[in-house]
Protein backbone atom coordinates (compact mmCIF):
# COMPACT_ATOMS: atom_id res chain seq x y z
CA UNK A 1 0.00 0.00 0.00
CA UNK A 2 1.70 3.29 -0.97
CA UNK A 3 0.37 6.71 0.26
CA UNK A 4 0.59 9.27 -2.34
CA UNK A 5 -1.10 12.93 -2.78
CA UNK A 6 -3.35 14.65 -5.33
CA UNK A 7 -2.93 17.78 -7.48
CA UNK A 8 -4.95 19.71 -4.83
CA UNK A 9 -3.21 17.73 -1.67
CA UNK A 10 -5.97 15.31 -1.37
CA UNK A 11 -4.51 11.62 0.13
CA UNK A 12 -4.88 8.76 -2.83
CA UNK A 13 -3.88 5.51 -2.14
CA UNK A 14 -1.52 3.08 -4.56
CA UNK A 15 -2.42 -0.56 -4.42
CA UNK A 16 -1.24 -3.51 -6.81
CA UNK A 17 -0.40 -1.06 -9.81
CA UNK A 18 -4.58 0.52 -8.98
CA UNK A 19 -4.75 3.98 -7.94
CA UNK A 20 -7.55 5.17 -5.73
CA UNK A 21 -8.56 8.60 -4.34
CA UNK A 22 -10.44 9.71 -1.31
CA UNK A 23 -14.37 9.59 -1.83
CA UNK A 24 -15.25 9.95 1.79
CA UNK A 25 -13.39 10.06 5.11
CA UNK A 26 -15.45 9.04 8.95
CA UNK A 27 -13.79 9.09 12.33
CA UNK A 28 -13.21 5.32 11.77
CA UNK A 29 -12.36 4.75 7.88
CA UNK A 30 -11.44 6.62 4.70
CA UNK A 31 -13.36 5.38 2.12
CA UNK A 32 -11.31 5.16 -1.58
CA UNK A 33 -12.72 4.63 -5.19
CA UNK A 34 -10.76 3.75 -7.77
CA UNK A 35 -9.37 6.80 -9.98
CA UNK A 36 -11.00 5.51 -13.22
CA UNK A 37 -14.73 6.91 -12.30
CA UNK A 38 -16.00 4.15 -14.65
CA UNK A 39 -14.72 1.76 -12.33
CA UNK A 40 -16.34 0.05 -9.27
CA UNK A 41 -12.97 -0.56 -7.85
CA UNK A 42 -13.07 0.30 -3.56
CA UNK A 43 -11.21 0.24 -0.79
CA UNK A 44 -11.63 1.36 3.15
CA UNK A 45 -8.53 2.00 5.01
CA UNK A 46 -8.47 3.12 8.98
CA UNK A 47 -7.46 7.12 9.47
CA UNK A 48 -4.05 6.78 9.45
CA UNK A 49 -4.21 4.29 5.99
CA UNK A 50 -2.05 2.07 7.14
CA UNK A 51 -4.58 -0.85 7.36
CA UNK A 52 -7.18 -1.94 5.28
CA UNK A 53 -10.35 -1.94 6.82
CA UNK A 54 -12.79 -3.55 3.77
CA UNK A 55 -9.84 -5.20 1.06
CA UNK A 56 -10.27 -3.69 -2.76
CA UNK A 57 -13.04 -4.65 -4.47
CA UNK A 58 -12.18 -5.92 -8.31
CA UNK A 59 -11.42 -3.42 -11.04
CA UNK A 60 -13.15 -4.00 -15.10
CA UNK A 61 -9.60 -2.87 -15.88
CA UNK A 62 -6.03 -3.45 -16.02
CA UNK A 63 -3.89 -1.74 -13.20
CA UNK A 64 -1.61 1.07 -14.34
CA UNK A 65 1.37 1.23 -12.64
CA UNK A 66 3.21 3.50 -14.65
CA UNK A 67 1.03 6.05 -13.27
CA UNK A 68 1.94 5.88 -9.83
CA UNK A 69 5.75 6.00 -10.66
CA UNK A 70 4.38 9.20 -12.51
CA UNK A 71 2.30 10.50 -9.83
CA UNK A 72 5.36 9.32 -7.12
CA UNK A 73 8.11 11.89 -9.34
CA UNK A 74 6.12 14.66 -9.87
CA UNK A 75 5.20 15.15 -5.77
CA UNK A 76 8.96 14.58 -5.54
CA UNK A 77 9.80 17.83 -7.65
CA UNK A 78 6.79 19.72 -5.81
CA UNK A 79 8.34 19.28 -2.54
CA UNK A 80 11.63 19.99 -3.73
CA UNK A 81 10.84 23.26 -5.83
CA UNK A 82 8.99 24.33 -2.42
CA UNK A 83 12.34 23.66 -0.12
CA UNK A 84 15.31 24.62 -2.28
CA UNK A 85 15.94 27.97 -4.75
CA UNK A 86 18.32 25.71 -7.32
CA UNK A 87 16.85 26.42 -10.78
CA UNK A 88 13.96 24.41 -12.32
CA UNK A 89 16.37 22.67 -14.73
CA UNK A 90 18.42 21.82 -12.52
CA UNK A 91 15.46 19.88 -9.98
CA UNK A 92 13.98 18.20 -12.60
CA UNK A 93 17.40 16.53 -14.07
CA UNK A 94 18.76 15.65 -10.72
CA UNK A 95 15.63 13.79 -10.06
CA UNK A 96 15.17 11.92 -13.61
CA UNK A 97 18.63 10.48 -12.55
CA UNK A 98 17.36 8.97 -9.55
CA UNK A 99 14.00 8.13 -11.94
CA UNK A 100 13.68 4.68 -13.22
CA UNK A 101 13.16 4.05 -16.56
CA UNK A 102 9.84 2.58 -16.29
CA UNK A 103 8.46 5.86 -14.78
CA UNK A 104 10.31 8.11 -17.50
CA UNK A 105 8.19 6.86 -20.29
CA UNK A 106 5.02 7.77 -19.01
CA UNK A 107 6.29 11.65 -18.12
CA UNK A 108 5.28 14.83 -19.66
CA UNK A 109 6.86 16.65 -21.15
CA UNK A 110 10.12 18.34 -19.80
CA UNK A 111 8.33 22.41 -20.49
CA UNK A 112 4.84 20.49 -18.36
CA UNK A 113 7.48 19.90 -15.60
CA UNK A 114 9.09 22.50 -15.64
CA UNK A 115 5.93 24.85 -15.73
CA UNK A 116 4.94 22.34 -12.41
CA UNK A 117 7.91 23.43 -10.63
CA UNK A 118 7.62 27.08 -11.53
CA UNK A 119 3.83 26.92 -10.27
CA UNK A 120 5.03 25.39 -7.17
CA UNK A 121 7.27 28.79 -6.57
CA UNK A 122 4.99 31.37 -7.48
CA UNK A 123 4.37 34.15 -4.70
CA UNK A 124 1.37 35.93 -4.31
CA UNK A 125 1.43 39.20 -6.08
CA UNK A 126 -0.03 41.38 -3.92
CA UNK A 127 -0.41 45.68 -4.66
CA UNK A 128 2.65 47.54 -3.65
CA UNK A 129 2.30 50.64 -0.84
CA UNK A 130 2.36 53.18 -3.25
CA UNK A 131 -0.51 52.32 -5.23
CA UNK A 132 -2.63 51.60 -1.81
CA UNK A 133 -2.11 55.22 -0.68
CA UNK A 134 -3.20 56.49 -3.95
CA UNK A 135 -6.95 57.60 -4.03
CA UNK A 136 -8.84 55.79 -6.97
CA UNK A 137 -10.87 58.36 -8.88
CA UNK A 138 -14.33 57.32 -10.17
CA UNK A 139 -14.78 56.54 -13.46
CA UNK A 140 -18.26 59.52 -13.58
CA UNK A 141 -15.57 61.69 -12.41
CA UNK A 142 -13.37 61.26 -15.53
CA UNK A 143 -15.49 61.05 -18.48
CA UNK A 144 -17.37 63.56 -19.91
CA UNK A 145 -20.49 63.06 -21.12
CA UNK A 146 -22.27 64.68 -24.34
Amino acid sequence: MQRLESEKGEPMLGYEGYIYTKERKTEEKIIFRCQNRLCKGRCHTDPSMTIFIKRPTAHCHGPSIDQILVIEFKNKIKARAVISNEPTSTILFSELKSCSLDAAAPLPTMATLQRTIRRQREAPTSIPDELKKQPIKKIEDTTKRL
